[in-house]
């Protein structure tokens, strides 16, 4: 309002400047001749037009664009009915992600949450020999830290095992799936309590925030004691003869206990380093959890058995109660379905012009161990319940516009739809509803619980800003 009031004064004061100094050179100057005159004044008529044009009110958002003869009315709602319920996620793709996350927590809401790592690992030289009559003396399995997500002081305990089958990129590719290993003969294990944050001291040194696994004799009696040592050649023929390792962390039964603890994988540091000597020389050899080595993710949420009742029955088919509470939760876990049943019967037989709809949800659960996620995403839902892999257009088309980040001051979070919104009112898209998801990306398996659309407490609102045409 400000800069509207200054344009109009200063387009004002100019005209009126204008004016007197053309009456003023009038009076200094009265013999002009008839073409001069008619130049001044045609100069006049067109400079008070366009200082007159100063004077227009700033339009709204897509009114501008539209012929006056069209504009009909502007309009605004807060009713639009929407649907809400948790469904189960079926599974994401961690096929060869750049973290790791290993470990087991019992989350008081959603219950028991475990996540497992299956891994190839390599040699680093080709053609390797670890000389005669090697005796193993000691191995580590080093992961650098990342983050965690979950009570740290918690203790934990990961078990290291030899897997029993190839990994097989085309199949095992999707968090539902896992390989079979040799429970029996564990390659390493370790009781801890995770310290993503504090530096590690090893080596003589202090070294950046690193997990340390004993690994025992099996693993390099395994290696070592084979009597065809053609497999240490390359890595083609190692992942032959050993097909890699799993780390799975004991679960945790105790309700708000564990957490998941995340790694950076791969990295320089990620490896197994192995200490044995031979006739000739101690000696020492890394085998690297590198970027090329197959890897994927398990994860499992035991069917939600633990979980609250009001969230186990959602999950079983229970949509009515998500009038109360909704949950979303990372790592395949569970995700909200959104839906507007009326919205493209909305105006059916008029034309609108949406000009701006945001959708707001409220959070229903703060807790300071199982935090928020930092954002959340939509997706679109395919005809077969699916979520769409991509996202939808206003965030294709401007992420920062289309928000979804956890806004700590009114405790929601904010979506801007319109693009969307229109395109389901003109019929360019389906109107199946959205997925509420915790991207992957977040590293964490972050989880959210939010005010149903019914609740008292329910911020779970579209507000549509419209225009409607004749």
């Amino acid at each position: 309002m400000y800069i509207m009031s200054f344009t109009k004064k200063y387009c004002t004061d100019k005209r009126s400047q204008f004016t007197a100094n053309f009456i003023i050179n009038q009076q200094k100057f009265p013999i002009l001749n008839r073409t001069a005159i008619l130049s001044t004044a045609t100069l006049f008529s067109l400079l008070i037009l366009l200082f007159s044009s100063c004077t227009k009110e700033l339009s709204p958002i897509g009114i501008g664009l539209l012929e006056p003869i069209d504009l009909l009315k502007l309009g605004y709602t807060d009713t639009v009915q929407i649907r809400a319920y948790s469904i189960a996620e079926d599974s994401v793709y961690t096929r060869n992600l750049s973290y790791a996350q290993i470990g087991s927590m019992y989350d008081p809401i959603f219950g028991k949450t475990s996540a497992s790592l299956f891994s190839q690992i390599f040699i680093t030289t080709s053609r390797l020999r670890f000389g005669t009559s090697p005796v193993f003396d000691s191995a580590f399995l080093y992961l650098p830290y990342k983050s965690s997500y979950g009570d740290t002081l918690s203790n934990m305990t990961f078990h290291i095992y030899r897997l029993k089958e190839d990994i097989v990129d085309s199949i095992h590719a999707y968090s539902n799936t896992k390989l079979s290993y040799d429970a029996a003969n564990p390659l390493g294990e370790m009781t801890f309590q995770p310290r993503p944050h504090d530096s590690a001291y090893y080596g003589g040194k202090t070294q950046a925030p690193m997990l340390r696994i004993p690994i025992n004799s099996t693993f390099g009696n395994y290696i070592m004691g084979a009597e065809d040592t053609t497999f240490l050649n390359n890595n083609v023929e190692f992942v032959k003869f050993f097909k890699g390792i799993c780390i799975v962390a004991e679960p945790q039964n105790m309700p708000g206990k564990g957490c998941i603890v995340n790694f950076s994988l791969p990295s320089d540091y990620s490896r197994i380093q192995m200490f044995y000597h031979n006739t000739e020389d101690s000696l020492s050899y890394s085998f690297a959890l590198a970027s090329a080595c197959s890897r994927f993710q398990n994860y499992d949420h035991n069917g939600y058995e633990e979980a609250i009742p009001i969230l186990k029955q959602q999950m079983e088919g229970n949509t009515e109660l998500g009038q109360q509470f909704l949950f979303a939760q990372g790592m395949a876990g569970a995700k909200i379905k959104i839906e507007f049943p009326y919205l493209n019967k909305w105006f059916e037989n008029e034309k609108i012009i949406v000009n701006d709809a945001q959708l707001i949800l409220g959070n229903g659960s703060v807790s300071d161990i199982f935090s928020n996620p930092t954002s959340v995403t939509l997706r679109g839902v395919g005809e077969a319940g699916t979520s769409s892999p991509y996202p939808i257009i206003d965030e294709s088309d401007d992420a920062a516009a289309f928000d979804g980040y956890y806004n700590s001051r009114s405790n929601t979070y904010r979506f801007r739809l319109t693009r969307y919104i229109q395109q389901v009112l003109t019929g360019k898209i389906n109107s199946n509803g959205l997925h509420l998801i915790i991207p992957s990306a977040s590293y964490v398996g972050t989880r959210l619980v939010l005010n149903g659309t019914a609740s008292p407490q329910s911020d779970l609102k579209l507000y549509i800003h419209y225009t409607k045409l004749q």
